[in-house]
């Protein structure tokens, strides 16, 4: 992690030199003011209501570490209030680890009291990307002497030209830092001064030119104040420029006139609210300006004044709607899984009833030729022939509600004159009232085994072949077994020479575990006169094993008569049982990777669509009939979405380390970690999910010990284990999470107190093909099973085991082992 000082009093903007020091930190106009300390922060009252009405996160500390101030951005940023952060230091936000870089770039600013500029990772609930970068400026009276830091924090996504534009306009940033430090520190004397003497507030005009002209050219928004009584509304020219008016007076009615219709009445209403309540508030709306709509933010602070008339509301408003494209972009791309789907070997497509293809993936566009991107919104008949194509309509019109897909073989004529043999899965979704909305194919091609049925009935007639011309092994054995002649092929069949086997006993060269086969056969053919086919294994010249098909037959003389001596005519069939394995083998997989797909595909069309129609339901009431319901009544909806999501979220993980593990993505990594450290974080994210149906969860036993192995994977366990707790617990219950220790062996197992689980899905609940029903928590939680089949392929993957005990209406026990080894040495 690179953290780079900078002296930078040249990038100072003229007429404000005056409060910068010279390590280019803030400066106060007034060495009197105190240290930094949460007292002095409450008296100066105008710090809030001005870092509020800054649109990014922002910060200041005191010497020893600890918060002072810190606007609404900042808390957002990581899911706390500001209650939970002033007055505490860093290790409220980060852990040890993750707050050590925090730590190093303020001490290094204490000691050269120079800016320090570093990039970062952090992760919480309103950071998108997870990459932020960091500017913190020593906060200094005009004597030099430090009393606090003060810092900024930007959000840098690396996969758009979002970090370019940060990048391009850092310094304007540092410049607006820069220009601030001064009136922050003038304005907060001069407030805490009146504050002492009268308890007023002073609420002048805003002064666009001066305080906020580099910040917002920055952010590319418009400030404006507006004064309710009497009714005074002031823009700053960028406001002008959004709304497409021309710049003059502006009367509320003016601007609400641009509004896009359907968001006039709540535009209204939200206007003509504002006053009711001081504090921040944020309004979204569309506008329609030149014949495009627009989506716009406005966020502000209102003031409330002492005395008449000084009441103020002051915000800003900026233009949001590359942001709503990126968020809808953003969400179809998560809806169709592309990165995953585009890995498939399935030829994958989409099309619309009418036979337009709304979708293709790599695998279909390299079979049939065409373009990935180009094909879209051609038609199927361009890669399919008629009679091909009248196939899968036929295969169509067998598609009704509640059935949702056929399968049917087809074989294919390919662009390059060559048959094709594709295993096609067709199947329906779904929209209103039952009827397709579209069609989806999910083909496989299984020309190569095809090809390996034709070579293995090839195969056999070719054995057949050649032991009827006497290419294979002929012997006569005595009744005693004793070989009396060995054709010359046994000598490149198996490398013995027919001299060295004649007089020996044959049934030394047959693998020990056939020959009790051979001793039963040899029965039965003494008592009949039809020939008898065995099959076994003999031990070549180098002691390998070679799968042999005899046809042995009693010999006759011309009489007619038993000479007590036996023919056998055997060929090598080893080829023939190595594709006869080989087809097992494929048909397993064949079958499993249909069980994975009906089973992925089946996911994606249900378990994941059905939270989003939850939460598109009630986010759609409380935006079109916020006010119409209770406090009670949204908390509800808002309770109801919070679920869902995450719910969903849990679904997209299982499913996304699902997918890499079918695909071979997922590397095992092991590290070393403390089993401690493990079990308190996986309770704590828990936790809320369990607080929920107010039930508690105890980790009191846990083993003091080390581990080496893969942590992400055993996290997706521990996880996975607590969820299924919590889902099936009853209100109030209790879960206990205890670790046993022997023999270098750790055992950590779950306990609830919940439905059980019933005999017959008990077998079942670790195995794909013969997935068992999933059943629904005690608070109608749903499932997909994946989670419990992905603890136990991440628990072998670390080299343990999983297992459960269940009674239905007492609970379960899930226990898992894992061995306890140190880190190798190379």
């Amino acid at each position: 992690m690179d953290i780079t000082l900078e002296n930078n009093t040249a990038d100072m903007p003229s007429g404000n030199t005056s409060g910068q020091d010279s390590a280019g930190g803030f400066v106060y106009s007034n060495s009197e003011i105190p240290h930094f300390n949460p007292i002095l922060h409450s008296e100066l009252c105008i710090s809030d209501q001005f870092l509020e009405s800054l649109p990014f996160p922002l910060f200041i500390k005191d010497l020893k570490g600890n918060y002072i101030a810190c606007n609404k951005h900042f808390c957002d940023m990581f899911g706390h209030t500001s209650d939970q952060i002033i007055g505490k230091n860093i290790s409220c936000l980060f852990d040890q680890e993750s707050a050590e870089v925090h730590i190093s770039a303020d001490q290094q600013l204490i000691k050269y009291g120079i800016r320090v500029v570093y990039e970062t990772r952090i992760s919480g609930p309103e950071i998108r990307y997870g990459l932020i970068r960091v500017i913190k400026s020593p906060l200094s009276d005009k004597k030099g002497n430090l009393h606090g830091i003060i810092g900024l924090i930007s959000e840098i996504n690396s996969n758009d030209d979002k970090a370019e534009l940060f990048d391009s306009q850092h310094s304007d940033i540092e410049a607006f830092l820069k220009l601030t430090s001064t009136e922050i520190a003038d304005e907060e004397l001069t407030v805490a001064s009146t504050i002492k003497i009268s308890g007023k507030h002073e609420s002048g005009k805003l002064n666009f030119e001066n305080r906020f002209d580099i910040l917002l050219k920055t952010l590319n928004a418009g400030l404006w104040e507006w004064h309710p009584q009497p009714e005074i509304l002031h823009w700053s020219d960028k406001c002008f420029e959004i709304f497409g008016i021309e710049e003059g007076p502006v009367e509320p009615e003016q601007w609400i006139s641009v509004v896009f219709p359907d968001d006039v009445s709540r535009v209204k209403e939200m206007w003509s609210r504002i006053t009711l309540k001081t504090g921040w508030f944020e309004l979204e709306f569309r506008i329609l300006v030149d014949g495009r709509v627009r989506w716009i933010k406005k966020s502000g602070y209102y003031i409330k004044g002492k005395d008449a008339g000084s009441d103020k509301v002051t915000g800003v408003m900026a233009d949001i709607t590359d942001e709503k494209d990126f968020s809808e972009r953003l969400f179809n791309s998560q809806r169709f899984f592309k990165t995953i789907i585009e890995d498939q070997s399935e030829l994958i497509c989409r099309f619309r009833p009418d036979g337009t293809v709304t979708f293709i993936n790599r695998a279909f566009a390299k079979f049939f030729a065409v373009s990935a991107d180009g094909f879209i919104n051609h038609l199927l008949t361009e890669v399919f022939s008629e009679k091909e194509f009248q196939k899968i309509r036929k295969s169509l019109k067998c598609i009704r509600p509640p059935k949702q897909f056929v399968n049917h073989e087809q074989r294919i004529s390919t662009e390059e004159g060559k048959d094709a043999v594709v295993q096609w899965t067709i199947r329906a979704i779904y929209g209103k009232d039952d009827l397709p909305e579209e069609y989806q194919l999910v083909g496989r091609d299984v020309t190569e085994i095809e090809a390996s049925r034709e070579a293995l009935k090839r195969s056999e007639e070719m054995f057949r072949l050649i032991a009827e011309n006497s290419n294979d092994i002929i012997s006569i054995h005595h009744e005693d077994g004793i070989v009396e002649y060995v054709s010359p092929s046994v000598k490149h069949i198996l490398g013995y020479n027919p001299e060295d086997l004649t007089g020996s006993l044959g049934l030394n060269l047959v693998y020990e575990k056939d020959l009790n086969q051979i001793f039963i056969s040899s029965k039965n053919m003494i008592q009949s006169i039809d020939p008898v086919l065995l099959t076994f294994r003999l031990k070549d010249y180098h002691g390998n094993l070679i799968w042999f098909e005899s046809m042995v037959q009693r010999q006759y003389n011309n009489d007619g008569e038993a000479t007590g001596k036996v023919i056998a005519v055997s060929r090598n069939i080893q080829q023939r049982k190595l594709v006869e394995e080989q087809q097992k083998l494929t048909e397993q997989q064949l079958k499993e990777a249909n069980i994975t797909k009906d089973k992925f595909f089946s996911i994606i069309a249900h378990d994941l669509r059905s939270p989003f129609t939850s939460i598109l339901g009630f986010t759609r009431l409380l935006n079109d009939e916020y006010d119409d319901f209770s406090d009670e009544e949204r908390k509800s909806m808002v309770k109801q979405i919070q679920n869902s999501t995450e719910s969903t979220f849990q679904l997209l993980d299982n499913l996304l380390a699902w997918a890499k593990t079918q695909l071979g993505r997922t590397i095992y990594n092991p590290e070393t970690f403390t089993l401690e450290s493990l079990v308190t974080e996986s309770v704590k994210q828990t936790t809320p999910q369990a607080q929920i149906k107010n039930i508690t969860i105890s980790s009191e036993k846990i083993e003091d010990v080390t581990l080496y192995a893969d942590q992400n994977m055993i996290r997706t366990v521990l996880r996975n284990l607590l969820s299924n707790a919590v889902k099936f617990s009853f209100p109030k219950g209790n879960i206990e999470l205890e670790t046993n220790l022997r023999n270098h062996q750790l055992t950590i197992s779950v306990t609830d107190h919940g439905t059980g689980i019933n005999p017959d899905v008990l077998n079942k609940l670790f195995s794909l093909t013969e997935q068992a029903t999933t059943t629904k928590g005690t608070a109608n939680e749903k499932g997909t099973g994946l989670g419990l089949i992905l603890c136990k392929e991440f628990v072998e993957r670390n080299g343990g085991t999983i297992n459960v005990k269940s009674k239905v209406g007492k609970g379960s026990t899930f226990s898992f082992t894992l061995p306890v080894r140190t880190k190798p040495v190379h």
